[in-house]
């Protein structure tokens, strides 16, 4: 697969991740895994914890989430979380109150079903497009945070 994706790029350098899926018929994850590793690249779940901090950092970033029907998006900072019993809670600080308001992220995401986090640079709609995308075991998008452009 890293050759046909590889000869893709060739063909066409603004080809995007959808469009390399669609015409190899793959799933978005297994084209993640496979991209020459100046697009991307992979960490294992157990790195959530890392990574989360680091993206904490960023300032404000664009949160994304594919359904079937539906891309949900919504520029936003990550605040800092916590874990508790098993899930990694957004918007909980160190005083424990809960950020739950206009453009905070909060929620509560079961860590253990992190399989793989890929970081990626791609081209999409002719921009550079960088983000890190979280998939859990069966290789379905949990959600993506872009680097704001």
């Amino acid at each position: 697969m890293k050759e046909r994706i590889e000869a893709l790029f060739a063909q066409n350098p603004k080809i995007s991740i959808a469009q390399i899926c669609k015409e190899l018929g793959a799933k978005e994850i297994d084209v993640l895994l496979n991209l020459p590793e100046r697009f991307g690249k992979s960490a294992g779940g157990d790195k959530f914890g890392e990574i989360i901090r680091e993206l904490e950092s960023w300032g404000e970033v664009l949160f994304v989430k594919n359904t079937p029907s539906f891309i949900i998006e919504f520029k936003t900072k990550i605040p800092s979380g916590k874990s508790a019993r098993g899930y990694y809670n957004f918007g909980m600080g160190a005083n424990g109150d809960e950020a739950h308001g206009l453009g905070i992220l909060g929620g509560h995401l079961k860590t253990d079903e992190i399989d793989k986090i890929i970081l990626v640079t791609q081209t999409f709609m002719g921009m550079l497009s960088k983000f890190v995308g979280f998939y859990d075991k069966a290789g379905e998008n949990i959600f993506k945070i872009y680097v704001s452009r």
